[in-house]
C-alpha cells in the first residue's frame, strides 16, 4: 500500500477523529504501530505522530483541528443581516425586476457593509446561506393569500372528513391544452452549440380534459383522461362528468376551480339534479391546490423537445403518457403529493 505523505485522507473531520482514536486504542492493547496503521488505513508514521500526540495532551489532542486560511470578511452577523435583506426581494432594494443575480448581490454587499466582492465569489457566499439558484413559480396577483390558507387550514379538512364519512370518491378534475410548437427543456450538448429543435409553426392545439379520482377504501387513485380538437365548453363539461358518473360508483366529492365553464348553467343544474355528486370549489387563482394540473405537468415532461407534425402526431405522445400513468400507481399519487394539499 502506498500512503502518499502530502494528500489529505478523504473523510470528515469527525470521521478522521475516529480512526486516530481507534489506533490509540489498538495501540494501548498491544499492538504494534504497523499493524494499527494496516487496520486504520493509514501510514506507521501518522500512528507513530498520533501516540506521541495522545501521550502530551491525551484525548484532546486527537481532536479534528481548525483549518487555518483567511478569515471570512463577513461575519455570522452580517451574513445573517444579509440573507434578511434578500429574503426582503429584489424590489425593495430598488430593482425593478424581482431577480437577484449575483452582480445584484454584490452591489448589496458593498452598499450594506462596504465590503466588495468579485460576482463570481459570491455563489459561494448564498450557498452557505443555503440557498441555490431556482426558477421562479408565477403567482396571480390576483390572489388571496389569506382566504387560500384558511381553505387549507379549514375548509379542506371538513371536506376530507365528509367524503370519509359518506365514503365517497375524492375527484380533482381540471382542463388543460396542449400545442403543436413544444415546450422546450433543458438537454446535453457540446459546449458553446446551442441545440436547435425545429418545429411546426402551427398555431393548432388539443385540449383536454382530466380527473384523479382516490377511492375512499384502498385509496387507489384512478385517471379519466379525454382530448379534443377544439376548446372544451360547458356541453363537453357535463358529458365528461355523465361518462365520470358512470364508472365511479357511489358517492363522489368532486373539486375543480372556478372556471367559466364550470358555472355553465347546464353544467350546475346536470350536478343538482344528481344527489351523489358533491361539488367543492378552490380558492381562486390556487391552481398549486389542484392534483389534476400535476398531470400536465407529467404530460409536459414526456412530449418536451418533441416535434409533432400534426395534432394526431401530439396526440399519440400524450396517449403514450397517459397510458404510463395508468401503468403506475406511484406516479398518479405524485401528482397528489405535488399539490399543496395537506394530504399527509
Amino acid at each position: 500500500m502506498v500512503y502518499l505523505r502530502d494528500m489529505r485522507p478523504q473523510g470528515t473531520p469527525q470521521q478522521l477523529h475516529k480512526r486516530r482514536k481507534q489506533a490509540i486504542k489498538l495501540l494501548k492493547a498491544g499492538k504494534i504501530p504497523a499493524s494499527v496503521a494496516r487496520a486504520v488505513s493509514a501510514s506507521r508514521s501518522s500512528v507513530t505522530r498520533w501516540w506521541q500526540v495522545f501521550k502530551r495532551d491525551g484525548w484532546t489532542g486527537l481532536c479534528a483541528q481548525p483549518i487555518p486560511g483567511r478569515p471570512p470578511r463577513l461575519s455570522a452577523k452580517q451574513k445573517h443581516q444579509l440573507e434578511r435583506d434578500l429574503l426582503k426581494g429584489p424590489l425593495a432594494a430598488g430593482y425593478q425586476t424581482d431577480l437577484w443575480t449575483l452582480r445584484r448581490v454584490t452591489r448589496l454587499i458593498k452598499k450594506r457593509f462596504r465590503i466588495s466582492y468579485h460576482p463570481g465569489h459570491v455563489w459561494r457566499i448564498l450557498g452557505a446561506l443555503g440557498w441555490s439558484c431556482q426558477k421562479p413559480e408565477r403567482r396571480a396577483t390576483q390572489r388571496d393569500e389569506a382566504a387560500i390558507a384558511h381553505w387549507k387550514r379549514y375548509v379542506w379538512p371538513q371536506i376530507r372528513y365528509q367524503a370519509a364519512r359518506l365514503g365517497a370518491h375524492l375527484i380533482f378534475l381540471d382542463e388543460s391544452g396542449f400545442l403543436l410548437i413544444p415546450n422546450v427543456k433543458r438537454t446535453w450538448a457540446p459546449v458553446g452549440r446551442t441545440p436547435v429543435i425545429r418545429y411546426c409553426f402551427k398555431h393548432q392545439k388539443l385540449s383536454a380534459i382530466s380527473a384523479l379520482a382516490v377511492s375512499p377504501k384502498r385509496q387507489h387513485v384512478a385517471l379519466y383522461l379525454q382530448f379534443r380538437r377544439r376548446s372544451f365548453k360547458g356541453p363537453d363539461v357535463k358529458r365528461f362528468l355523465q361518462d365520470l358518473l358512470r364508472h365511479v360508483r357511489g358517492p363522489i366529492v368532486l373539486l375543480w376551480d372556478s372556471g367559466r365553464i364550470h358555472h355553465y348553467h347546464d353544467v350546475k343544474a346536470w350536478c343538482q339534479a344528481h344527489p351523489r355528486l358533491q361539488v367543492e370549489v378552490f380558492p381562486g387563482y390556487a391552481p398549486e391546490l389542484n392534483p389534476a394540473e400535476y398531470v400536465w405537468c407529467q404530460s409536459d415532461s414526456a412530449v418536451a423537445n418533441s416535434v409533432p407534425e400534426e395534432l394526431d402526431d401530439l396526440k399519440t405522445l400524450l396517449v403514450a403518457t397517459k397510458r404510463r400513468l395508468l401503468r403506475s400507481q406511484d406516479l398518479l399519487w405524485s401528482c397528489i403529493y405535488a399539490s399543496d394539499l395537506p394530504w399527509k
